[in-house]
């Protein structure tokens, strides 16, 4: 059983840390995002499919991906992240 080591495990929390191998303040500042814009939507739970376009292009440039791979990497994240909240939300969305 591996151990969850991240404090908020939001998806894009996770692949900045991950993937990126540094702190979400790192990439925000990197990038010229607001931390508290990233922190809202981890607070808030966004859907990855919500967010903006161009956060996910600064995704792309910083890991050398392209848009598609950090989309479905992060849509697995939020998978992972749903069912490690609430395991039922999963099931329901499927449906």
């Amino acid at each position: 059983m591996s151990v969850n080591t991240f404090v908020y495990p939001y998806p894009t929390n996770v692949f900045i840390i991950r993937q990126l191998g540094m702190s979400v303040e790192e990439f925000c500042e990197l990038h010229d995002y607001k931390q508290s814009t990233v922190a809202t939507w981890s607070y808030r739970s966004r859907a990855v499919g919500l967010l903006p376009c161009d956060f996910l292009y600064c995704l792309s440039l910083s890991s050398g991906w392209p848009m598609d791979k950090v989309y479905k990497e992060l849509l697995v994240l939020e998978e992972q992240y749903l069912r490690s909240i609430d395991p039922k939300k999963v099931k329901e969305q499927v449906q």
